[in-house]
């Protein structure tokens, strides 16, 4: 008889460093888009603090507010025909238009970076990719076969990701006490859970690819 071997993958309570990484590589995923405008339209100059806001997304964006007005005017500057002196007149191509759009949308993908990521990429940012861990929706279950019954189940999902996501990694951490506060969750909490974990009853958890040997 023949034995072959197969793998499974296994949930485990992650590392506290492991989420640590996860969240400092996000952080600079977050603000690549942005960082890319600042410098091809800002002269590199840039807030330089904008990564330390990630837990508080719309903090970090409000301190990228000079983004569209730092492009706007970079688009709208134009050189004289003398070369020593410049004038202003509102370029309406389409490049500009699109790179006035792309500026907002950079600012919008720091906010909501982990949202996307969490719908698209079933819980898994690039950070956690990287570290192999995953958010998952507590409890939750295997997805059932009927048809009718998975589509309700993916919705109570969707919905858990909302509650996390948005409501409380968007909304509620942009209230600084929060995200501190968090940080002594994680720490200090069974199931290491930050308190947009708690809202959305979901965990993060690390993936670990366990081998099966299984008789053929």
């Amino acid at each position: 008889m023949e034995t072959q071997t197969h793998t499974k993958i296994i949930y485990a309570p992650p590392s506290i460093w492991k989420r640590v990484a996860a969240f400092v590589i996000d952080a600079l995923v977050a603000f690549i888009p942005a960082l890319t405008m600042y410098l091809v339209f800002a002269g590199g100059s840039f807030p330089n603090k904008t990564v330390l806001f990630y837990e508080s997304p719309i903090i970090g964006a409000v301190s990228m507010y000079d983004l569209p007005k730092e492009v706007n005017d970079r688009l709208n500057t134009f050189d004289n025909e003398d070369g020593k002196t410049t004038h202003q007149e509102y370029n309406v191509s389409f490049g500009a238009t699109v790179c006035r759009c792309m500026s907002v949308i950079a600012i919008a993908f720091y906010v909501f970076y982990s949202t996307f990521c969490a719908y698209i990429f079933d819980g898994k940012t690039v950070g956690k990719k990287i570290m192999n861990l995953r958010m998952i929706v507590e409890d939750s279950g295997t997805p059932p076969e009927d048809e009718q019954e998975k589509k309700e189940w993916e919705k109570r999902c969707y919905r858990h990701i909302f509650v996390r996501e948005v409501l409380g990694k968007v909304i509620l951490n942009s209230i600084p006490v929060f995200p501190v506060i968090s940080v002594f969750t994680i720490f200090f909490t069974k199931k290491k859970k930050a308190l947009h974990d708690m809202m959305g009853k979901t965990i993060v958890v690390e993936e670990i690819i366990v081998p099966q040997e299984m008789e053929a």
